[in-house]
């Protein structure tokens, strides 16, 4: 009888001591302590973007790329990167993915030029064949993807609307303005109208020549099927948003003529 007892004791001893199955699911707690930390990379993004942005002549806005690099913005525009590459814009509704990719585009041009700042333009950095819009720069949802990947691939091709063109930046003087705060769904074809506007409304956009025909950007003819199949459809696009001198010329049947842009890189002189 003792034997035994003793035989069982020691069994028992032997036995590791029970521990419950790890599971990889993450609880309420955790991931509401995710969203707050994306949150708070989202903040601190957005405050990068109005204390590094000015505007300048023409309404364009400029962005302080020195300050950011001296100030160790830079590392919060890569956390916020980071933060963002985590989420699932498969989940989100179109609004929501709208805003989440054309912020991420924004945010990884910021982070592409600053890496090899200073520099004249981000054309520096390579032909549009190899530079910086083919270079795969962020994983999303196991996807690799470049620069052109988020604009020519997604927005515009799941979220097509020819408003996208006014809300990714690509840290130049001739393009559609980089926003002082982050694109969000809450009014999102309001803001997104604004934007065009604010382009449309500038020599960037529109510029009415010294002959009265009108010079658009050349984001109007690379993009031209995104602004309707003919030239009257943009005539009628530019219309919604123009005013003064510009929308006279418009609705007055001048004539298109000639196209520009900016390469230089959008930042204070």
């Amino acid at each position: 009888m003792l034997l035994a007892l003793f035989i069982t004791a020691a069994l028992a001893a032997a036995q590791p001591a029970f521990s419950a199955p790890h599971s990889n699911a993450e609880t309420p707690a955790m991931m509401k302590a995710d969203m707050t930390e994306t949150q708070a990379h989202a903040q601190a993004y957005g405050h990068v973007l109005t204390r590094n942005i000015t505007p300048g002549a023409d309404g364009v806005t400029l962005f302080d790329y020195a300050a950011a690099q001296a100030n160790g913005d830079h590392a919060l525009i890569k956390a916020y990167i980071a933060a963002q590459t985590a989420l699932s814009p498969s989940a989100m509704t179109d609004a929501q993915a709208t805003a989440y990719w054309a912020n991420l585009y924004n945010a990884v041009t910021l982070d592409v030029v600053l890496d090899d700042y200073p520099i004249k333009s981000i054309r520096s950095l390579g032909a549009f064949s190899t530079g910086p819009w083919k270079r795969e720069v962020v994983t999303v949802e196991g996807e690799t993807l470049s620069l052109d990947n988020i604009e020519h691939d997604i927005l515009r091709v799941d979220f097509a609307t020819p408003y996208i063109h006014y809300m990714v930046n690509c840290a130049s003087f001739g393009c559609p303005n980089l926003r002082a705060e982050l694109w969000t769904a809450d009014g999102l074809d309001a803001d997104q109208k604004t934007a065009a506007a604010a382009f449309i409304n500038s020599d960037r956009g529109v510029k009415i020549r010294k002959d009265g025909r009108i010079a658009v950007s050349k984001i109007f003819n690379w993009f031209s099927e995104d602004f309707g199949a003919t030239e009257e459809d943009l005539r009628a696009h530019l219309t919604q948003h123009a005013t003064g001198e510009r929308l006279q010329a418009l609705t007055g049947g001048a004539k298109f003529k000639g196209s520009h842009y900016n390469w230089d890189l959008n930042q204070p002189k």
